[in-house]
């Protein structure tokens, strides 16, 4: 088996990279914008996968996560978020199953429309935002197209470098910035990026594995994600805010208000979001400039 990660310069990517190197498994890695020394130039709009990785075959799981992930930012570039999370990964896909080789598909929680929250393998999807529908039009087409593949869903992932987007670090900023507003019936999935490249490698050797969900347990509420950011912060006394219902926050399209995530495939244990918060708000308490 060789692992084939597209997209192994982002977030997710680079600790499967990592994670995978160092159980010795032999592992190719792609980039495209942000070049990373080790990994292989890969554009997935202009190139096809083969014309870089010429001996693509039946015993390569390919891990397709290179996507456009800030739900926002895709609102507001539709046509160049299609041409990456549509059109491109469907011809990857395509070229992948067409040689034998299995996908491992990086999908979101925001397929759900977060009416209930705590969704497992078996929930059916209903997304609300673009991204939400992008991502389940993919698993849509993967379950059309057959041969090997496996969806995987996952919530907030928390990286440990101060350039990673998190539901941590935003909600930290956010305290700080006057006029804060935290939905007190908001709940979420957050996970130690560590344990979704665990998870993924466990997910190799489970070829019969068709949908699988990454996420720590249990969810948290946005109200006591911030309160326990005020609790650990060198910075607790410049921050506060108010509460809000999350019908309050504005979006510039409908979100996901319980986007909570149940794991019951895959047997491994997951960091507790305690644990995560603490390590995270240490981080920023000593890099952010305040």
């Amino acid at each position: 088996m060789r692992l084939i990660i597209i997209g192994a310069s982002g977030l997710i990517g680079k600790s499967l990279y990592e994670a995978a190197r160092a159980s010795g498994i032999v592992t190719i890695g792609t980039y495209n914008n942000n070049k990373v020394e080790g990994l292989t130039h890969f554009n997935m709009e202009a190139q096809s996968l083969r014309s870089v990785i010429s001996d693509l075959g039946t015993k390569d799981v390919v891990y397709v996560l290179s996507a456009y992930s800030n739900p926002s930012w895709i609102f507001d570039n539709q046509e160049k978020a299609k041409n990456l999370n549509l059109y491109a990964t469907k011809r990857l896909i395509d070229e992948i199953l067409e040689v034998g080789a299995r996908v491992i598909f990086m999908s979101s929680v925001e397929v759900f429309d977060g009416i209930s929250g705590n969704y497992d393998e078996t929930s059916l999807p209903k997304p609300l935002n673009l991204y939400g529908k992008m991502k389940f039009e993919i698993e849509q087409y993967l379950n059309k197209k057959g041969g090997q593949s496996c969806i995987v869903r996952t919530g907030w992932n928390v990286g440990w470098t101060l350039e990673n987007r998190c539901v941590i670090k935003l909600t930290y900023e956010t305290l700080l910035r006057p006029g804060a507003k935290m939905a007190k019936d908001n709940n979420f999935s957050i996970v130690d990026v560590k344990d979704t490249a665990a998870g993924l490698l466990k997910i190799a050797d489970k070829p019969d594995l068709r949908v699988c969900h990454l996420a720590s347990a249990p969810p948290i509420f946005r109200t006591e994600l911030a309160d326990t950011i005020i609790s650990l912060s060198k910075n607790k006394d410049m921050m506060k805010y108010r509460v809000a219902m999350f019908s309050d926050i504005p979006y510039s399209e409908p979100r996901a208000c319980c986007n909570s995530l149940a794991v019951s495939k895959l047997k491994m244990k997951f960091r507790a979001p305690v644990e995560i918060i603490k390590q995270k708000v240490k981080l920023l308490d000593g890099k952010l400039n305040i």
